[in-house]
């Protein structure tokens, strides 16, 4: 098992650092010039800055985490370096990975472990999620997947130790203030006490027993939330908005297909449904699996509520959401690998045809899915990388926002130009800057080693 972990970390990792290499920059994106740019970096640096702004909100979420890494990595490097972030968010994900694929693989023989261990790698490739990969602030995305799959996989369990207890509850409280995906984490503990009580046809002591931890930790969600008045607009209005999104989003990776969502996410209604029948017991390992596809479920749920009245998900599912939902894939390949083996002798053909055609219908989806990120954004990349840099540093020189007149959304460093401008002249930045910015400065130690790999990894 330590094997399979390293593995998958190692794999990942690599990966994830060779996208970076070939493809990311120092230029900060979007949120990270209001967040870190204006306000958290100026602060440390003037002194004004204090331990209670850590919690404040960003938007609807609690950034503690992340606003502890950039701080770390910022006082690390003696400067503000986007691709150092990336670096470290590369790791943040792989460990995620790790986890998950040794959770996944407890009570498996060798050859369960290592397919666990290839389904996960493949799963986790970047370039599907490519967005959080190469914007330095998502390590917020990365966070709360880690200490939500922690929170399930110790809280899940029918028999908890005090000890696993507290340490259940506090990667559930570390969740939530990773950011409001946390609040997820409650909801599918409740979903599963539920269907465990079915199950019993009781819910009793023992009901009550399973659900408190999570009835406290969704107490402190409802308490830690935050409304967004802007983003009222982007909430769903209707049912038909509502389902459009939610089907897309559950239908990932056959996202233009709404009705796809049923037939993928089949396995796991069907694992549900007949333990709720009781024509089939959970297997080992069965509950974690459950726990994790839920997570996704509920992030599908959230995703299609409060965006759903927006244009996000008219041509598919935006790629900053697909983190999300990696893991309602895993789950239903589990789901119908364990349902064609419980199936009968004489049913055995059939489930095996049936789980064959399944799967081939995934696969087509997520090679559709990586043919059409490679070919759109990830190839033109490669063959011009520093494009974006060229273009923030002719505004820094210029001041004049037709430098990214007729190029692609992703360019332009931040929606409104006013605040990239605002940092770039903030004299409490000077020095500090990313060294695109400052090419006449001496980069700090973390940019000189992530260069480094650029170097050695890029033509």
């Amino acid at each position: 098992m330590r094997k399979l972990s390293l593995g998958v970390f190692a794999f990942v990792l690599g990966l994830q650092l060779f996208l970076v290499a070939r493809v990311g920059t120092d230029i900060p994106y979007q949120d990270q010039w209001d967040v870190e740019g204006r306000n958290l970096y100026p602060a440390w640096r003037d002194g004004t800055w204090h331990a209670a702004d850590l919690l404040r909100a960003h938007n609807e979420h609690r950034i503690l985490w992340t606003r502890l890494l950039d701080l770390a990595l910022f006082s690390a490097n003696g400067q503000w370096d986007p691709l150092v972030q990336l670096a470290a968010n590369a790791v943040l994900r792989a460990a995620g990975a790790a986890l998950l694929a040794w959770l996944l693989a407890r009570g498996l023989g060798r050859t369960g472990q290592w397919l666990v261990g290839a389904g996960v790698i493949l799963v986790f490739l970047p370039h599907v999620a490519w967005l959080n990969a190469l914007w330095g602030f998502q390590s917020s995305v990365y966070f709360v997947m880690l200490f939500s799959l922690a929170a399930l996989a110790l809280l899940g369990e029918r028999e908890r130790s005090p000890r696993r207890l507290a340490a259940g509850l506090a990667a559930g409280m570390a969740a939530l203030l990773a950011m409001g995906a946390g609040a997820f984490v409650p909801v599918t503990l409740l979903g599963l006490a539920g269907l465990r009580a079915v199950e019993r046809r009781s819910f009793g002591a023992t009901g009550w027993r399973e659900a408190w931890p999570a009835l406290g930790l969704l107490g402190v969600a409802v308490l830690m939330r935050t409304q967004v008045p802007a983003h009222a607009a982007l909430h769903a209005t209707t049912a038909g908005q509502f389902f459009n999104a939610l089907g897309r989003a559950l239908a990932w990776p056959h996202t233009a297909m709404p009705w796809a969502a049923l037939v993928l996410n089949l396995p796991l209604l069907l694992a549900v449904g007949g333990r709720m029948a009781g024509r089939r017991r959970a297997a080992v390992g069965e509950d974690f699996v459950l726990l994790a596809g839920g997570w996704a479920l509920v992030a599908a749920g959230a995703m299609a509520w409060t965006r759903g009245g927006g244009n996000e998900f008219d041509a598919g599912v935006t790629v900053r959401y697909v983190d999300f939902l990696l893991l309602l894939p895993i789950a239903n390949v589990w789901c119908a690998v364990r349902l064609m083996r419980e199936a009968s002798d004489v049913r055995q053909p059939l489930a095996r045809m049936l789980a064959g055609a399944w799967g081939i219908f995934l696969l087509i989806g997520w090679l559709g899915v990586s043919a059409q990120i490679m070919r759109g954004f990830i190839l033109p990349r490669m063959h011009d990388r520093d494009l974006p840099v060229r273009l923030a540093v002719a505004y820094q020189q210029t001041g004049d926002a037709a430098v990214f007149v007729g190029q692609p959304e992703f360019f332009r460093p931040h929606p409104n130009l006013e605040s990239v401008r605002v940092v770039l002249d903030d004299p409490r930045m000077r020095g500090v800057l990313p060294p695109s910015f400052q090419p006449g400065q001496p980069m700090g130690p973390l940019s000189r080693a992530v260069r480094g790999l650029r170097n050695e990894v890029s033509p």
